[in-house]
Formats: C-alpha cells, structure tokens, sequence
C-alpha cells in the first residue's frame, strides 16, 4: 500500500458492532452557498491541518469549491457563483461506512464523525462512490480523504473569512462567512437573519468622511 501522507484528527476512537445503535452528528459544517467567491481559503486550511509534513495544496484537502455555472448568485448576479462541497456527516451509519470491507470506519466518541482508519483501510474506493454527495475524495497517492471535523474544531471553519463590504455594490447581503459549524436548528436561525443595511463606500470617500485627506488629494 502507498505509505499514508495524511493523518486523522479525532478524540479517541469508538468501535460499534454491527447492529448497535450508532449516535448522529450533533454538530455538523453547514455552508451559505450563494456568498462563496471561490478564495479557497478553506481547502489550504483543511490541507495544512492534516498533512503531517505541512503541505500547502488544496489537492490534500477534504472539502472542495467547486463552479456553478449559470447560476445567479448573491456573489455574481451574471449568472455565475461557487458551492462548498462538504461531508453532510450523514445519519450513522453513513453510506460509505456501510459499503467498506474491511470496516474502516470508526467514531469520534467527541463529535462522533466517521473516520477512515488509514491502517485498515485498503483503499478499494468502495466509498467513493458510495457517497450520495460525492465528498469522499482520492488523493494523488491513493489514500481515501474523509471530512473528520478536525476533532471538532474544523479548520475550515475558523480560515473562512467573512465577505467583504464592496462584494456587491449597493446590495444589501448577510456580512458573514461561508463556512458553519453548529446544530441545525442554530444554522437555521442564522440563516433568517436579515441582511445587514450598510453603505458602500469606496477607500477615497472613507477617508474623506474622516478627515485623513482633503478633497484636493
């Protein structure tokens, strides 16, 4: 087997046998799809977090941004906008833990996502397919990429920044970031907030308003 680039980060490790009653994900990554302007940011974050020697390349990363062509955005009303690919952590057990051969998959007893054991794992890719969203990912060596919520403190969540006030001028839109981690019902709430009324203002006018240049700059 390719020697294994990437590590797992959990709180310990919880085996279940079959039939047992496993508990759902408490808190899961939720994503306002309509604001991501495509930085990446996240997937550099996630690559630095779980790659032992350090490695800087979203291609290690396990979440993804990926294009919506000819679909109007907050971000890009032309018709052109970006999705947040993520593990929805689904109802335990998940798909591409039921399909693995060698169970695989184990537990964080903390957040309770399942995690791939890289020693167990034969990387058949059985998985892969097996995920109704397509984010179980392949990395260049072989190795099975599986969002394990960094222990319950992704690392995505705290890279994503929040969208910037001359994104769309004139439009009033949620000030937030693109990334969650939290329980449904609180992800819900955040989603009926209503945007933020702020003017747009450009640098020039900002420093007009204060007095830091005069109109003759």
């Amino acid at each position: 087997m390719t020697a294994q680039t990437q590590k797992e980060l959990a709180n310990g490790a919880l085996w279940f046998q079959p039939g047992e009653d496993i508990p759902n994900v408490p808190k899961k990554l939720f994503a306002l799809q309509n604001l991501c302007t495509d930085c990446k940011i996240c997937e550099v974050a996630c690559s630095l977090i779980h790659a032992p020697d350090g490695e800087l390349n979203p291609v290690w990363a396990r979440l993804r941004i990926e294009p919506l062509p000819q679909v109007a955005t907050r971000v890009n009303k032309d018709g052109f906008g970006f999705m947040v690919a993520i593990c929805h952590h689904c109802a335990n057990p998940p798909p591409c833990a039921q399909v693995c051969p060698t169970d695989a998959f184990y537990y964080d007893p903390v957040t309770y996502a399942a995690i791939i054991d890289q020693n167990k794992c034969i990387q058949c890719m059985e998985c892969v397919p097996a995920c109704p969203f397509d984010t179980v990912y392949v990395a260049p060596t072989g190795e099975v990429l599986k969002c394990d919520l960094c222990g319950g403190d992704p690392a995505c969540v705290k890279a994503c920044a929040t969208r910037p006030d001359k994104l769309n001028m004139g439009k009033q839109y949620p000030r937030l970031p693109v990334l969650f981690y939290e329980e449904k019902a609180a992800f819900s709430a955040i989603l009926r907030r209503s945007p933020e009324a702020k003017d747009e203002v450009g640098l020039m006018e900002a420093l007009l308003k204060q007095g830091k240049v005069s109109s003759a700059a």
